[in-house]
């Protein structure tokens, strides 16, 4: 692997932005309210008791109100400042439901966790120029584990110590992203791109702090058409080059069989194909190979590679390997 990977950044939200500024702008009448009465009647009121003595206001000075506007934009660069924010969600992951193929969370110290971090170093650091930050994870054929490395790596950078992961299911068709997290069936990206919500209430916190996840939501009747269109285009844009500390990982369906794959790829950094051992045939991964941009290509992930069989690694060492581990738990 020569490049790097990446995953962005979760879009910002805070508890209710309308309630919020709704209430800035009856702050700024009530306080302007009170300017012109105190002015006509030459008249400090206190509204908590009419019963305090009232004091001459004449000869002061009019005070200076903040615009509610300038406190709402203030607010938002508040929050844009405070990259921990996570996203308002009533929503909970359940801890017996996450998936056991979540290996990363679930065996910290397995043998396939160790080969994560090592994907994870190969991309993020990679021998020359810059590692992306965006990154689509696909396949040639349904079922060759996208998924499963889609998710075990965005859990494994979202470790690092500065680094934020957004990943987002865009396997509209058949999304399980969320399930694999502990969560149940949620909107998420379908119900985002054919306007009927708003992607902040969308995004899930998981069980890492760094991790937030955007689901592909209800599979929606024409997942190639919204998936390849300018909002979905705009969603990437913005996501890429919100924030230089965030990185986005998408979990996309097979380019063969969902042609708005290809609409994605264009519109990231980096791919990476995985391909099952001994199960994909060749001619379909050259041909997914020849269908994507060569330049953005990471490299390929082999799932389900039985170390035993290999004549590079060895059984016997594969096993000292295992003991190592058990020793640092």
């Amino acid at each position: 692997m020569q490049r790097n990977t990446s995953i962005l950044l979760q879009t910002k939200s805070c508890e209710n932005m309308k309630t919020i500024y709704t209430h800035l702008l009856e702050k700024e009448t009530r306080e302007a309210y009170v300017v012109a009465r105190d002015t006509r009647k030459d008249v400090d009121v206190d509204f908590k008791s009419k019963k305090q003595p009232a004091k001459a206001a004449a000869g002061k000075a009019q005070p200076q109100m903040k615009s509610a506007r300038a406190d709402t934009r203030a607010l938002f660069e508040y929050l844009d400042a405070q990259k921990l924010d996570r996203p308002a969600s009533k929503l909970a992951y359940k801890k017996d439901g996450i998936d056991k193929n979540l290996v990363t969370v679930l065996r910290p110290y397995a043998f396939e966790t160790e080969m994560f971090k090592v994907l994870r170093g190969k991309i993020l650091h990679p021998m020359a120029g810059e590692p992306p930050r965006s990154i689509l994870i696909t396949s040639a054929v349904p079922g060759e584990g996208k998924s499963f490395v889609a998710s075990n790596l965005a859990v494994t950078i979202a470790q690092l110590i500065k680094e934020h992961v957004l990943l987002t299911d865009c396997d509209l068709r058949r999304p399980c992203l969320h399930k694999r997290f502990g969560f149940a069936d949620v909107p998420g990206l379908s119900e985002y791109l054919s306007n009927r919500s708003d992607l902040p209430s969308l995004l899930l916190p998981t069980m890492l702090k760094k991790l937030s996840l955007l689901p592909g939501g209800r599979p929606p009747h024409n997942p190639s058409e919204i998936l390849s269109s300018p909002k979905m285009e705009a969603l990437l844009r913005e996501l890429k080059t919100r924030y230089d500390d965030r990185y986005l990982l998408i979990d996309a369906p097979p380019p063969a069989l969902a042609p708005e794959a290809l609409a994605i790829a264009n519109h990231v950094d980096g791919i990476i194909i995985v391909v099952k051992h001994k199960s994909t045939p060749g001619d379909l991964v050259a041909e997914l190979a020849h269908s994507l941009d060569k330049s953005k290509i990471i490299g390929m992930v082999f799932n389900q590679f039985d170390l035993r069989s290999s004549k590079y690694y060895g059984y016997a060492r594969y096993k000292q390997y295992k003991k190592y581990n058990r020793a640092r738990a």
